[in-house]
C-alpha cells in the first residue's frame, strides 16, 4: 500500500511536471511560429531606429503590443508603422509575414524596390506604401494578391506600365498611383476591376487613350487622371460610370470634343477637362448634371456659345470656364446659380453687355471676368454681390462711370477695372475691407477726394493713365495704410505734399504729371518707401540734402523735371539704392565721389543735364552696375579705364529688378583722348554710344563684347582703320562711325564679321578701295551710307535681292556705267549717288523700285537721256529725272540735316529712318485685304521705346513669310491670338502674333500696351521686336524661341527626360520667377501678368526661359527625377514654395521678390550638392 501510495504521489508529480513541460513547449512554439519569426527578422532590421520604435525594443512588451502590429492568437495580421521616419531600404524581411491581412508602410522614408517575394503575400487586403521613395516596376505577379482591396503606392517613384496582370485583382476596391513616374498606355484589363469605386492615376506620364474597357467601370465613384499625357477623345462609354462624383481629366492632351454622355452621370459633384486641346462648343446636356458643385474647363479651345442650361446647375459653387473662345454675351441666367462662389471667366472670347443678373449670386465670393470685350455701364444689379471679396474686370471695353454703389460690397477686399473705357469720377470709397483698387488706363477725370480714405484698409491704390486733375495736398492725408499709390499719366498739378512721407508708403508714383515746385523735405522721411517715380513733371529747385534720410530707397527717377544745382553729397546715404535716374534735368556740377558709395547701383542715368568734370575713377566701386548713361552733359577729360568696373557677368541680389538695358552712354560731351582698352572688358553692355566728343587714336579691341548691339563712335577724331579685322561682333544690328578720320577698305567677308548689321554708316571719313558686292548679300543690312570718303571703281552689280531701304554713296570717285541689276534693291527708299563720276546712261531697271522716294543722280557724267521704260513709270513720271536733278543738291542738304538732327536727338535714329514710317502692317482677313489698296494712316509710333530696331513688314512679306498664314505655320493659338513662325525672306525668322480683336481696342489703348511691353527688356522675358497696324488689325513681331513652349516638353515630349533634367527645369523655374519679379517689382510701371502658364513659358536654343510679357507650375517638378540623389528634397522644397504661392488667403502668399528669394535658397542647395 505505501508503494501503491508512493506511485500515485510519483505519477502525479510526473503529470504536472510534464503539463509544464507541454505549457513551456506550446510557448515557445507561439513565440517562434511563422508569423513571429518574421516580426522578429523585421525588428532586426530596425535597430538603428530604436529611438523611432523603443516598444519593439522592450523585452517587457510582448511583441503583439509593439507599435502598429495587430495580431490575432499567435498570428500577425496588421502591420501599421505609417508616419514613423523609418528612412531605410524597404525591409526583405516583411515578406515572411505570410498572414498579413494589413499593411501601411506609408511615410516611412523608405527607399528602393519592393522585392519579388513580397508579392508572395497573398492574404492581403489593404496595402498603402505612399509618400515615400521607393522606385522600380510593378511586377505581372503583383496578380497574386488575389484578395486585395486597397492599393495606394501615391508620391513614391514607381516607373514603367500598369501591368495587365492586375486585371486579375477582381477584389479591389481602390487604386491610386497618383505622383509617380508610371508612363505608357493603361491596359485594357483595368475594364475587369468591377468592384473598383477609386481610381487615382493622377500626375504621372500615362500617355495614348483612355480605353474605352473602363466603361465596365460601373461601381466608380472617383476617377482621377490629371496632369498625364493622354490623348484622343474621351471614350463616349463613359456615359455608363453613372455612379461617378467626381471626374478630372485635366492637365492632358484629351482631343475631341466633349461627350454628351456626361450628361448621364447624375451623381457627379466635380467635373474637371481644363487644360486639354478639347475643342467644339459645351454640350448642353451638362445642364442634367444637377448635383455638380465644381465645374471646370478652363484653357480649352472651346467655342460656340455658353449653353443656357448650365444655369439649371444650382449646386454650382465653382464655375472656370477661362481661357476659351467662347462667342456672344454671357448667359444672364447665370444670376440663378444662387450657390456660386468662384466665376472666372478671363479671357473666355466674351461680348456683349455686363449681365446685372449676376448680382443674384449672393454667395460669390470671386468673380473674374477680365480679358473679354464685355462692354456697357457696369449694371446696378451688381451691387447685390454682398459676399464678394474679389473682383476682376480689367481688360474689357466697359463704359459709363465708377458706380457709386460699389461701397455696398461690405466685403470686398480687392477690385481691378483697369483697360476699360470707363468716365466720369471716381466715387467715395465707404468700403472698410477694401484693400486694393485699381482703375487704371481709363478715361477718368476730376479731382481725386479724400473720401477715398474711408477704405481705411486700402493698400494699393492705381489710377495711373486717367484723366484726373487738381491738387493732391490733403487726398491722401488719412489713407494711414496705403503701400502702394500710383497716379502717373494723369493731369495732377499742385505741389508735392509732405505728408506722403509720413505714409507707410512703399511705391509712390507720380510721374507724367503736372506737379510743379520744390520736392519737400518731408518725403525724404519716409521710413518705408523703396520706390518713387516722380519723373515727368514740372519740379523746381535742389535736390534736398535731407535725401540722405530716405534709408529704404532703392528706386529713384525724378527724370525731366526742372531741377536744379548740384547733386548732394548726401546722396551717398542711400546705401540701398539699385536705380537712379535724374535725367532730364538743369543739374550742375560734378559728379559728387560719395554718390559712389551707393555700391548697390545698377542703374545710373545722369544724362542731359549741365554736369561738369571728369568721370571719378571711383566709379569702379559700382562692380554691380550695367547701365551707365551720362550723354549731353559737358563732361571733359578722358574716360577713365575703370569704365567697365561693372557691366560684368554677376549675379544681382534679388532685390534689384530695375529696369536697365546694358547700356553704356557717353555721347554727346567733351571727352578726349583714346577710347580707353578697358572698353572690351564691358562684357555685359549692349549698346556703346561714344559720338559727340572729342575721342582720338584708333578703335580699341572691342571683340569681348559680344552682346553688343549698337556701337556709335560717330563725330570724333578717331583714325586708323575703320573696320580692323577684330571687329567681330556676331549679335551687332548699329555699326556708326561717321565724321571721323578712319582709313582702310571695308572687308570682303563683312557678312561674316557682323551677320546681325541692320545699319552701316561710315560716311564721312577717309575710306578707300571698292565696295565689295558681297555687302549687298547681308540679308539683315538696310541702311548703308559711305558718302564723302574715296572709294572709287565700278559700282558693285547687285547679285541677289536686296532689303536695303536707304543706299547712300554719294560724293566718292565711283566711275563707269551702272549695272541693271539694280532692280534687285526692291525695297530701296532712298538712292543717292550724286558726286561720282559714274557714265553711260541710267539703267532702265531704275523704273522696278517702286518704293523709290527719293533719287539723287546729279553730278556725274551720265548721258543726257530717260530711258523709255520711265515714261510709265509710277515713281518716275515724264520729265522727273530732269526736276530731281535741278532740286538734288537742296534736298541732299536738307536730307542730311534732317538725318544728323535725328541721329543727335535720339539713339538709333538713322536705323529707324527707313523703318518707322513702314510699320503699318497687320494681318487682316484676306489676301485681297492686305495687299488691297484702301491703305489707312499709320499709327504714330514712339520708336525709341524699343531696344531693337523694329523689324519692318509689308503686307507681301507677312503673306509670303507665313505661306498666306497657312495653318502649318501656327505655333501657338490662345485667348489672345494666334502666333505664326515667319520665315522672312533675308533668312530670319520671327513670331508673328496676330492678335484677336476685342483685346487691344483703340489705337490709343494699343499704342500705351505697346509703349509699356516695348521697353521691357529682361533676360527672361521674350523681348518684342514691333508691332505692325492696318485698319482695325494689330501685329506683335517676337523673337522665335526654338524650343516652343514649356507645356509641349511637360507633356508631350518624349525626350523631355533627357533634354530636361532635374538642374534644367529647376533654371527654367527660378528664372521664369525672375521675370515674373521683374514685371511686378522692377518694371515703371508695375505690370500684373494675368496669364501665367507654362504655355506662355517659351524656351530658347539653350532652354533658357522667356516669359511672353502681355511662375510656375507643378509641371516643373517632374516625378522622374525623384530618384535622383539630393532631388527629392529639393523638389519637395519647390512644391513648397509653390503651394504657398497658391494659399487661399492672398495676403498670406508671398510677393515674387520673395519666391525668388525663397528660389535662391534652394539653389544654393543644388550647388551645395553639386560640390
Amino acid at each position: 500500500m505505501v508503494v501503491t501510495m508512493l506511485n500515485s504521489s510519483l505519477l502525479r508529480k510526473s503529470s504536472s511536471f510534464l503539463a509544464i513541460i507541454f505549457a513551456c513547449a506550446s510557448f515557445s512554439i507561439a513565440v517562434y511560429s511563422p508569423s513571429m519569426h518574421g516580426l522578429f527578422a523585421l525588428r532586426s532590421s530596425l535597430t538603428h531606429r530604436k529611438d523611432v520604435l523603443p516598444q519593439w525594443f522592450d523585452s517587457n512588451v510582448s511583441p503583439c503590443n509593439w507599435s502598429g502590429v495587430g495580431c490575432e492568437g499567435s498570428t500577425v495580421l496588421n502591420v501599421d508603422l505609417s508616419s514613423f521616419p523609418l528612412d531605410l531600404p524597404f525591409p526583405k524581411s516583411i515578406s515572411e509575414l505570410k498572414d498579413l491581412k494589413y499593411l501601411n508602410l506609408s511615410q516611412c522614408g523608405l527607399t528602393g524596390g519592393l522585392p519579388l517575394s513580397f508579392w508572395g503575400l497573398t492574404n492581403l487586403e489593404i496595402l498603402d506604401l505612399s509618400a515615400n521613395m521607393l522606385s522600380g516596376n510593378l511586377p505581372p505577379n503583383l496578380s497574386e494578391l488575389k484578395k486585395l482591396r486597397t492599393l495606394v503606392l501615391d508620391g513614391n517613384n514607381f516607373s514603367g506600365s500598369i501591368p495587365s496582370s492586375i486585371g486579375i485583382l477582381r477584389e479591389l476596391i481602390e487604386l491610386s498611383v497618383h505622383k509617380n513616374q508610371f508612363s505608357g498606355n493603361l491596359p485594357p484589363e483595368l475594364g475587369y476591376l468591377t468592384k473598383l469605386e477609386s481610381l487615382d492615376l493622377s500626375c504621372n506620364l500615362f500617355s495614348g487613350d483612355l480605353p474605352s474597357s473602363l466603361e465596365n467601370l460601373t461601381s466608380l465613384q472617383y476617377f482621377d487622371a490629371n496632369h498625364n499625357k493622354f490623348t484622343g477623345k474621351i471614350f463616349p462609354g463613359i456615359g455608363n460610370l453613372v455612379g461617378l462624383r467626381i471626374l478630372d481629366l485635366s492637365w492632358n492632351s484629351l482631343t475631341g470634343q466633349i461627350p454628351a454622355e456626361l450628361g448621364r452621370l447624375m451623381s457627379l459633384s466635380s467635373l474637371k477637362l481644363g487644360l486639354n486641346n478639347l475643342k467644339g462648343a459645351v454640350p448642353s446636356a451638362l445642364g442634367n448634371l444637377r448635383e455638380l458643385q465644381m465645374l471646370n474647363l478652363q484653357s480649352c479651345r472651346l467655342t460656340g456659345s455658353i449653353p443656357e442650361e448650365i444655369s439649371g446647375l444650382t449646386n454650382l459653387t465653382y464655375l472656370n470656364i477661362a481661357d476659351n473662345s467662347f462667342v456672344g454675351s454671357f448667359p444672364a441666367s447665370f444670376g440663378n446659380l444662387s450657390n456660386l462662389v468662384y466665376l472666372l471667366a478671363a479671357g473666355a472670347g466674351l461680348s456683349g453687355k455686363f449681365p446685372g443678373e449676376l448680382g443674384k449670386c449672393h454667395k460669390l465670393k470671386s468673380l473674374d471676368l477680365s480679358f473679354n470685350s464685355l462692354s456697357g455701364p457696369l449694371p446696378d444689379g451688381l451691387a447685390g454681390l454682398e459676399s464678394i471679396e474679389s473682383v476682376l474686370l480689367d481688360s474689357n471695353r466697359l463704359s459709363g462711370t465708377v458706380p457709386s454703389w460699389i461701397s455696398s460690397w461690405k466685403q470686398v477686399e480687392s477690385i481691378t477695372l483697369s483697360k476699360n473705357l470707363l468716365t466720369g469720377s471716381l466715387p467715395p470709397l465707404n468700403i472698410q475691407s477694401l484693400n486694393l483698387f485699381d482703375a487704371s488706363s481709363n478715361m477718368l477725370s476730376g479731382q481725386l477726394s479724400p473720401e477715398i480714405c474711408n477704405a481705411q484698409s486700402l493698400t494699393t491704390l492705381s489710377l495711373s493713365g486717367n484723366n484726373f486733375t487738381g491738387g493732391i495736398d490733403s487726398t491722401f492725408q488719412s489713407c494711414s495704410n496705403l503701400t502702394d499709390l500710383i497716379l502717373s499719366g494723369n493731369d495732377l498739378s499742385g505741389g508735392i505734399p509732405g505728408y506722403l512721407g509720413k505714409l507707410q508708403l512703399v511705391t509712390l508714383e507720380l510721374s507724367k504729371n503736372r506737379f510743379s515746385g520744390n520736392i519737400p523735405d518731408q518725403l525724404w522721411e519716409s521710413k518705408t518707401l523703396m520706390e518713387i517715380s516722380l519723373s515727368s513733371n514740372f519740379l523746381t529747385g535742389k535736390i534736398p540734402k535731407a535725401i540722405a534720410k530716405a534709408s529704404t530707397l532703392r528706386r529713384l527717377q525724378l527724370d525731366n523735371n526742372f531741377l536744379e544745382g548740384k547733386i548732394p553729397t548726401s546722396i551717398g546715404m542711400l546705401r540701398n539704392l539699385t536705380n537712379l535716374s535724374l535725367h532730364g534735368n538743369q543739374l550742375t556740377g560734378a559728379i559728387p565721389l560719395e554718390l559712389f558709395d551707393c555700391t548697390g547701383l545698377v542703374s545710373l542715368d545722369l544724362g542731359s543735364n549741365r554736369l561738369t568734370g571728369q568721370i571719378p575713377k571711383s566709379i569702379s566701386r559700382l562692380k554691380l552696375l550695367d547701365n551707365l548713361v551720362l550723354s549731353r552733359n559737358m563732361f571733359s577729360g578722358e574716360i577713365p579705364e575703370e569704365i567697365c568696373s561693372g557691366f560684368q557677368k554677376v549675379p544681382l541680389p534679388d532685390s534689384e529688378f530695375t529696369q536697365h538695358y546694358g547700356m553704356l552712354d557717353l555721347s554727346y560731351n567733351d571727352f578726349l583722348g583714346p577710347i580707353p582698352k578697358s572698353i572690351n572688358q564691358c562684357i555685359v553692355a549692349t549698346e556703346l554710344s561714344l559720338q559727340g566728343n572729342r575721342l582720338s587714336g584708333s578703335i580699341p579691341e572691342i571683340s569681348g563684347l559680344s552682346s553688343l548691339t549698337l556701337l556709335n563712335l560717330s563725330c570724333n577724331h578717331l583714325a586708323g582703320p575703320a573696320l580692323p579685322e577684330f571687329l567681330t561682333l556676331r549679335n551687332l544690328q548699329g555699326l556708326i562711325l561717321s565724321h571721323n578720320q578712319l582709313t582702310g577698305t571695308i572687308p570682303i567677308d563683312m557678312a561674316l564679321m557682323m551677320p546681325s548689321l541692320t545699319v552701316l554708316d561710315i560716311s564721312w571719313n577717309q575710306l578707300s578701295g571698292s565696295l565689295p558686292p558681297s555687302l549687298f548679300d547681308m540679308k539683315s543690312l538696310t541702311h548703308l551710307d559711305v558718302s564723302a570718303n574715296f572709294f572709287g571703281g565700278s559700282f558693285p552689280c547687285i547679285r541677289t535681292v536686296s532689303f536695303i531701304l536707304v543706299l547712300n554713296a554719294s560724293n566718292n570717285h565711283f566711275s563707269g556705267t551702272l549695272c541693271d541689276s539694280f532692280s534687285n534693291l526692291a525695297s530701296l527708299s532712298v538712292l543717292d549717288l550724286h558726286n561720282n563720276s559714274l557714265t553711260g546712261n541710267l539703267p532702265p531697271t531704275l523704273s522696278n523700285l517702286s518704293s523709290l522716294t527719293y533719287l539723287d543722280f546729279s553730278d556725274n557724267i551720265f548721258k543726257i537721256s530717260v530711258p523709255r521704260s520711265y515714261e510709265h513709270a509710277r515713281a518716275l513720271p515724264p520729265g522727273s529725272v530732269l526736276c530731281i536733278v535741278i532740286g538734288a543738291f537742296l534736298f541732299t542738304v536738307l536730307l542730311i540735316c534732317l538725318l544728323r538732327w535725328r541721329m543727335w536727338s535720339q539713339k538709333l535714329a538713322l536705323i529707324e529712318a527707313g523703318r518707322g514710317k513702314l510699320v503699318k502692317t497687320v494681318e487682316p482677313e484676306s489676301t485681297d485685304e492686305l495687299l488691297g489698296t484702301k491703305s489707312k494712316e499709320p499709327l504714330s509710333i514712339n520708336i525709341a521705346t524699343f531696344q531693337h530696331s523694329l523689324t519692318r513688314l509689308s503686307p507681301s512679306d507677312i503673306l509670303s513669310a507665313t505661306d498666306n498664314f497657312s495653318k502649318t505655320y501656327i505655333i501657338g493659338d490662345g485667348g489672345f491670338g494666334t502666333v505664326y513662325r515667319a520665315s522672312l525672306p533675308e533668312g530670319r525668322t520671327m513670331a508673328v502674333k496676330r492678335l484677336n480683336g476685342g483685346h487691344l481696342h483703340g489705337d490709343r489703348e494699343f499704342l500705351a500696351e505697346m509703349e509699356t511691353i516695348g521697353k521691357v527688356q529682361h533676360a527672361n522675358l521674350v523681348p518684342l521686336y514691333g508691332y505692325c497696324v492696318f485698319g482695325e488689325e494689330r501685329f506683335l513681331i517676337y523673337e522665335y524661341m526654338e524650343n516652343g513652349s514649356l507645356d509641349v516638353w511637360l507633356r508631350n515630349r518624349a525626350d523631355a527626360f533627357e533634354a530636361l533634367d532635374w538642374p534644367t527645369r529647376f533654371k527654367i523655374c527660378l528664372d521664369s520667377a525672375k521675370g515674373i519679379a521683374f514685371l511686378h517689382h522692377g518694371f515703371v510701371p508695375h505690370i500684373i501678368h494675368r496669364d501665367i502658364k507654362s504655355s506662355n513659358i517659351l524656351l530658347d536654343r539653350n532652354f533658357e526661359p522667356k516669359m511672353v510679357a502681355s511662375g510656375k507650375e507643378a509641371d516643373l517638378l517632374d516625378p522622374f527625377f525623384s530618384s535622383m540623389a539630393g532631388v527629392t528634397d529639393q523638389a519637395l522644397h519647390v512644391l513648397g514654395i509653390a503651394r504657398m504661392c497658391t494659399n487661399d488667403d492672398p495676403r498670406r502668399r508671398p510677393t515674387m521678390l520673395e519666391v525668388v528669394k525663397l528660389l535662391g535658397e534652394v539653389k544654393k542647395e543644388i550647388e551645395g550638392c553639386s560640390d
